[in-house]
């Protein structure tokens, strides 16, 4: 029940008094047992035997008299101390107050009111289209209808020779008007066409903005958006299209669009346009680079986990650097003194290409946070191994949720060959938790 029901019910049963004195706060006394004393029907007698005189002084003195007070009070009304129920009138309301009605179902029946959901990227890039195609469409009619400029009469202004053979005077703000052909003049007969105009290209544009604002805020990919088009060189054009609607509206549309502006408008649509294809030519190539990826498929590996030949196939497949692969994996030797391992693990025993390969599947992710910003790329020094290893195991915990158990120093020394198993393990389990959580977000 919400609390404006509840509010209802308690002021309900305080103004009707249903509850039988418990709650009706606002009740009040009736009228008939606060009346005055009703005097003549007082004997005369019973008050003075003797002078009239006596009678009214006594008439005047009655309602202070201690003594004589509670006799006529009880000889003429009730007492007007009473704990009976029906000695208060729960029916008297003030008229100013409205009519309270009583609760009814819809007092009890609480309602959700129904939220929209947000709209999704296609429904976003949908509007976006369509707001383009209005914004061209507009300009095309505007940039059509446009008179052509006519050559403006310049032989009765002075110029600006004649101007400075006199030193002492200086051009004032009409001349400079007239020279560069603003303000000035009598209106032109057009004017509220040239309105009507303004106003409707100010709202299509407007539109325009607002719908690409949101699709660019609302990306879920957007360093897809700044491989294409940097955020700054998007913002910047975004505020140039303002600024022209914001002169033309400040000059009132006088005199019409000029060309520059539509030029502006139109080479700003067109980015818009080309923006969009470009980024639909990346998904479609995407999308064919996804078919050939077998780890996606579940029904081409069966065996228990971790399963190494999908694991590799997942490394091999979203390297960040594909100039440099990883070695071919093979079986290590790490029961004999001191252990063998592959080529495989000595690549990853730096840790420089996991951290390489976090990042680059970060980027990845629907979810691009948690990347490793410093780290080392000169692995020279075992120490600096050690703290890359290190930086690895911990991101991998915070973004990927997994917990890796490694020998580091083991690792980096390579002399203990549990170590390289437990690295070894290291590597498929956390090959096996990312692999999951991009599958899902590349099937979604």
């Amino acid at each position: 029940m919400s609390l404006g029901s509840i509010a209802h019910l308690q002021y309900y049963f305080a103004r009707t008094g249903l509850l039988d004195g418990k709650g009706g706060q606002l009740a009040k006394k009736k009228d008939a047992k606060r009346q005055t004393l009703d005097l003549s029907s007082l004997d005369t007698n019973f008050l003075s035997p003797t002078t009239a005189s006596d009678r009214d002084s006594s008439y005047s003195s009655m309602r202070s008299s201690p003594d004589l007070a509670p006799q006529t009070a009880g000889m003429l009304v009730e007492s007007p101390i009473s704990n009976e129920p029906d000695s208060y009138d729960y029916s008297d309301v003030s008229d100013d107050d409205p009519e309270m009605l009583p609760p009814t179902v819809s007092t009890y029946n609480y309602r959700t009111k129904p939220i929209p959901h947000p709209p999704t990227l296609a429904e976003l890039k949908d509007n976006l289209k369509n707001a383009l195609e209005e914004a061209s469409k507009a300009l095309a009619e505007a940039k059509a209808a446009a008179p052509e400029p006519a050559t403006p009469a310049i032989a009765h202004l002075r110029t600006p020779s004649s101007l400075s053979s006199s030193p002492s005077r200086r051009r004032s703000e009409s001349d400079a008007s007239l020279l560069t052909g603003e303000g000035g003049g009598p209106p032109s007969p057009n004017q509220g066409w040239y309105e009507v105009q303004g106003m409707h290209i100010l709202d299509i544009i407007t539109l325009a903005i607002r719908a690409a604002r949101q699709y660019y805020t609302a990306h879920s990919n957007p360093l897809r958006l700044s491989a294409i088009k940097s955020e700054r060189k998007i913002r910047t054009e975004l505020l140039g299209v303002m600024e022209v609607l914001r002169r033309m509206a400040t000059r009132n549309f006088s005199k019409g669009m000029r060309r520059e502006e539509v030029q502006r408008m139109e080479e700003w649509v067109i980015g818009c346009w080309d923006m969009l294809g470009k980024e639909e030519e990346l998904e479609r190539l995407e999308l064919e680079e996804r078919r050939s990826w077998t780890w996606l498929d579940d029904s081409l590996w069966s065996g228990p986990e971790p399963n190494v030949a999908r694991e590799l196939a997942f490394l091999e497949a979203l390297n960040p650097s594909p100039e440099l692969p990883l070695p071919e994996y093979a079986a290590s030797n790490l029961d004999v003194e001191p252990p063998e391992p592959s080529e495989f693990l000595r690549a990853l025993q730096s840790g420089l290409r996991l951290v390489e390969l976090h990042n680059g599947m970060v980027k990845k992710s629907k979810r691009p946070f948690g990347a490793i910003p410093v780290f080392h790329t000169d692995t020279a020094k075992p120490y600096r191994c050690a703290e890359n290893l290190r930086f690895w195991i911990k991101a991998a915990e915070l973004r990927w949720e997994v917990i890796l158990k490694v020998d580091v120093m083991g690792v980096v020394n390579g002399t203990d060959g549990d170590a390289w198993r437990g690295f070894e393990m290291a590597v498929w389990t956390w090959c096996g938790k990312v692999r999951e959580e991009l599958g899902q977000d590349m099937k979604t």
